[in-house]
């Protein structure tokens, strides 16, 4: 179990279960369950691109049905913008929305800006870091992936939002504080905790700024990448551990669990590692899975589990505002 608070939900405690739950079917359903204060919509949208309705339509699979959603404004590689953590300082605006070579407002590289700490307060007042989340390509430019247990106690109460993200944190905040406005998870997880569905997209905005995916690149998600039978495939697992001020790296082969679960046998990854990706791709560049599942992400920082970013996660994505 990775995580040890809940923002928004009294004392922090320890949360050790769900690991019973493996035998929980995995949602079939494409609906996904929102929650958000504020924003509720009566018709999620569903977005695909040409060539996942293509491969949708080789297997025989209905492709989902297509809607026009806003693509983030392109940057210019000479562009800046406004430093969310003070006026008179100025960060370069990530030239397109893969992994630009990202540096700081006082000139130092940030080396995983996409990847950040989840706080358990607001912005103006983050509080500690109690979870591990990362930015993710989307047509809004707004999104970021974490564990669905960092913001949902599975038991069929609401997600929590108002926390805050920090993404490339290093003990500071180089890109400032973000506040999650919206969450969406699989009803697999929101309402019963089915480990095969621990995953969730949390909307992210902070005041005068251009989308977060401008500042910091954006990871691809590996959808569809089953662990049945994905044994020695290559992985750096990144998370950032209770209390510390940098990310926690190590590097392994992620093995197979059971068909819904990815299993890594590499120590390092403790407290506060839950969401954080679990990369894979050229350059480290797409997210395989992110740390949870099985035991919320493992019980001993020896061994690390997560779930695949299978059909729950795909629809949770589609309906966050993504785009597959």
């Amino acid at each position: 179990m990775r995580t040890d608070t809940r923002p928004g939900n009294g004392p922090s405690r320890t949360r050790w279960h769900v690991p019973g739950l493996l035998g929980a079917a995995l949602a079939a359903s494409v609906a996904v369950a929102l929650a958000v204060p504020s924003w509720t919509p009566t018709t999620p949208p569903q977005v695909t691109t040409a060539a996942a309705a293509t491969a949708a339509a080789g297997t025989g699979a209905a492709p989902a049905t297509t809607t026009s959603a806003p693509a983030p404004a392109p940057a210019t590689a000479t562009a800046g913008a406004a430093d969310p953590a003070g006026p008179s300082r100025v960060v370069p605006v990530a030239t397109g929305s893969s992994l630009p070579a990202v540096t700081a407002p006082d000139g130092t590289p940030v080396t995983r800006p996409a990847t950040g700490a989840l706080f358990d307060g607001p912005a103006e007042a983050p509080g500690d870091h109690f979870c591990s989340a990362s930015v993710v390509e989307s047509a809004t430019g707004d999104l970021v992936v974490t564990a669905a247990h960092c913001v949902s106690d599975g038991d069929g109460t609401p997600a929590r939002t108002g926390m805050s993200f920090a993404p490339g944190y290093d003990g500071t905040a180089p890109f400032g504080y973000w506040t999650v406005t919206a969450a969406a998870v699989p009803p697999g997880w929101l309402e019963s905790g089915d480990p095969d569905s621990d995953v969730a997209f949390l909307t992210v905005s902070q005041p005068d700024a251009p989308p977060i995916q401008q500042l910091t690149g954006a990871y691809r998600l590996a959808f569809g990448t089953s662990s049945a039978g994905g044994d020695d495939t290559p992985v750096t697992a990144v998370g950032y551990n209770d209390g510390d001020a940098d990310a926690t790296t190590v590097s392994g082969t992620a093995g197979t669990l059971d068909e819904d679960q990815w299993q890594l046998d590499q120590p390092g990854l403790d407290q506060g590692s839950s969401g954080g990706p679990w990369l894979t791709g050229p350059d480290d560049s797409e997210i395989l899975a992110v740390t949870g599942g099985y035991q919320q992400g493992g019980d001993s920082p020896d061994v690390s589990y997560g779930a695949d970013l299978g059909p729950a996660a795909q629809s949770a994505y589609r309906s966050a505002g993504g785009t597959d």
